[in-house]
């Protein structure tokens, strides 16, 4: 029996990725499992679709690190920065890197020993990462190091999960000139712009598409999702347990600072999660778990690893569980934040839980224990 947990389901991440295939014009996937696969277990996850894709991305070298370690064996690009330390293990691991600064390049290519793949990275409109179009002639320079080898060229959207289209299209117009001078000069296999929200929602063409939040199967945005031109499945569930149930009188308060206090006698519920664990404190008196498919609300502030809910309403006792999150979007929206954010603060004290075929195939304990069936 797991207490605080993450219910990873296998089926759905495997059936969200072959949706959308169908509906991309793309059918190369790359895979984006970094911040730990958005807190679902980055490892586990890529073993179970490495068949399924062609790529994955994460965002530093020891992310890239760990799936190597791990034993996957498709190709792995990062997306972010890389230390020139950290270059000369991506060679001895085979891990990709990008390159958005000449200088930048030219210190890892002295530095490094042996062949180094690299995807150069191309500033579209989202101001991140990037060489600009008007710095060609710098990229032009990179045929220059000897070592490090160009296998793709990538930049990122920043508006493609909105209804206006105006900026994406702009974004990926300037993608494709840049697209062409770069194949007048390079022998680059991948071009790869497209996202998420790019894949279920804009026609757009490029070698591969990079899927991170869908795959999870949490739509980018509340307009994609409201659209529903592809059908995701959530595959992940946050659960916890109800450690004790008791009443309380009027005018009695609950949790620090009084910020609780009771308007008629009401029983409540406490449960042993809370912001440690990732469950925010800002879901202080307004955050709702489902307790027996029942709606409970937060009564005061969350504490660093408890919360109490009001369960006046609800029949329940010591071990009931608990979901957290019931509807992920509308708790992401009260406190102004998005799901992304709060799928990626699960901490390390979470148990992940994998299922697959409706039986548990793995489990994580970070803390310590591993299971495997």
């Amino acid at each position: 029996m797991f207490t605080n947990y993450i219910e990873v389901d296998i089926d759905k991440i495997q059936r969200n990725i072959e949706n959308i295939k169908k509906i991309s014009k793309n059918k190369n996937i790359c895979a984006v499992v970094k911040a730990n696969a958005y807190g679902l277990g980055a490892t586990v996850i890529a073993k179970y679709i490495e068949n399924q894709v062609s790529y994955f991305a994460v965002a530093n070298f020891l992310e890239a690190k760990n799936l190597r370690i791990a034993g996957i064996t498709k190709p792995i690009m990062i997306l972010g920065f890389v230390s020139v330390e950290e270059a000369n293990e991506c060679v001895d691991y085979d891990i990709e890197i990008p390159i958005y600064d000449l200088s930048y390049a030219e210190r890892i290519n002295k530095s490094i020993v042996g062949d180094l793949k690299v995807h150069i990275a191309l500033d579209t409109g989202h101001s991140r990462l990037g060489f600009r179009e008007f710095e060609f002639d710098r990229i032009i320079k990179l045929k220059q190091l000897e070592r490090l080898k160009i296998k793709g060229a990538f930049s990122h959207f920043s508006t493609a999960d909105e209804e206006d289209k105006t900026f994406t299209q702009e974004q990926y117009e300037k993608f494709e000139r840049i697209r062409k001078k770069l194949d007048d000069q390079f022998n680059i296999e991948i071009f790869h712009i497209a996202n998420s929200a790019a894949s279920i929602y804009h026609d757009l063409i490029s070698d591969m598409d990079r899927i991170g939040i869908a795959m999870y199967g949490i739509y980018p945005s509340d307009y994609l999702r409201e659209r529903k031109d592809i059908r995701l499945e959530q595959a992940f569930l946050l659960k916890s347990r109800v450690s004790f149930v008791k009443e309380i009188n009027e005018g009695d308060s609950v949790s620090y600072g009084r910020a609780f206090k009771a308007k008629s006698r009401m029983k409540i519920a406490t449960i042993p999660i809370g912001y440690a664990d990732g469950y925010f404190r800002a879901f202080s008196n307004i955050g709702e778990v489902l307790i027996n498919g029942k709606i409970s609300k937060v009564c005061g502030r969350v504490c660093m690893d408890q919360i109490m809910v009001d369960v006046s309403d609800i029949d329940c006792k010591i071990e009931d569980e608990v979901i957290l999150y019931p509807d992920i979007y509308e708790e992401a929206n009260k406190i102004v934040t998005i799901p992304y954010e709060l799928m990626t603060s699960f901490d390390m004290r979470l148990t992940r839980v994998y299922v697959k075929d409706g039986s548990i195939v793995h489990i994580d304990n970070y803390l310590g224990e591993l299971y495997e069936n």
